[in-house]
């Protein structure tokens, strides 16, 4: 087996060094949530240097939106060898977000980290991220779409309709989190709430997207 050299300027190089510093990020996020992630910790952990990582990684939200990627990828990945299967779309959806909950109830470290990324507002002026993975857009891994992947399939066409109440569902998951992280919430209510609003929600009818 070839051995990668992770101080080369090759492709597998810089993958390598990637997947050291999102680790570096995940385990001070698990480690303590937001405040922990400090970009200088993360490339010594990551073992590159500070330069490096800034190239990478422009700001801490950036590599946590990167780390937030990666889980909803994962969460993807399961939903293909896992299919959710309940009846309705509405059902299927709202598995989706209780798995993608369950996630953050593991790690609850990474939870605080990753909702703090999401949820403090930019400083004045500065020009907003469309980039966050949480936001749907054309990355086929963002929360609602692995909604839409669930409940209708790969080969569903999603209506604007249809989108516009998966993005109020994904808003509802994420505040739901936050008030889970401030103990405002106990995981069962979670659930029961985030399953109430997709079988409220969903199915749109069809003709309001066109």
């Amino acid at each position: 087996m070839t051995r990668v050299n992770r101080h080369g300027r090759t492709p597998e190089a810089r993958a390598f060094r990637v997947e050291r510093v999102l680790e570096a990020g995940m385990a001070l996020a698990t480690r303590g949530g937001y405040e922990a992630v400090q970009m200088r910790e993360v490339a010594r952990i990551a073992g590159v240097a500070l330069s490096t990582l800034y190239r990478y990684y422009p700001s801490k939200d950036a590599l946590l939106s990167a780390a937030i990627q990666v889980q909803l990828d994962e969460l993807r990945k399961d939903i293909l060898q896992r299919p959710p299967r309940q009846r309705t779309p509405e059902g299927r959806a709202a598995e989706v977000l209780h798995r993608a909950f369950r996630a953050m109830q593991y790690n609850r470290g990474f939870a605080h980290a990753a909702l703090s990324a999401y949820h403090i507002p930019k400083p004045l002026g500065e020009q907003p991220d469309d980039s966050s993975p949480l936001i749907s857009g054309d990355d086929s891994a963002a929360l609602a779409d692995l909604m839409a992947l669930a409940a209708w399939g790969p080969e569903h066409r999603t209506t604007p309709a249809e989108y516009r109440v998966l993005h109020m569902l994904e808003s509802l998951w994420s505040s739901s989190v936050v008030a889970w992280l401030n103990g405002r919430m106990t995981p069962e209510y979670v659930e029961d709430r985030l399953k109430f609003a997709a079988k409220r929600l969903l199915p749109v009818e069809a003709a309001a997207g066109r």
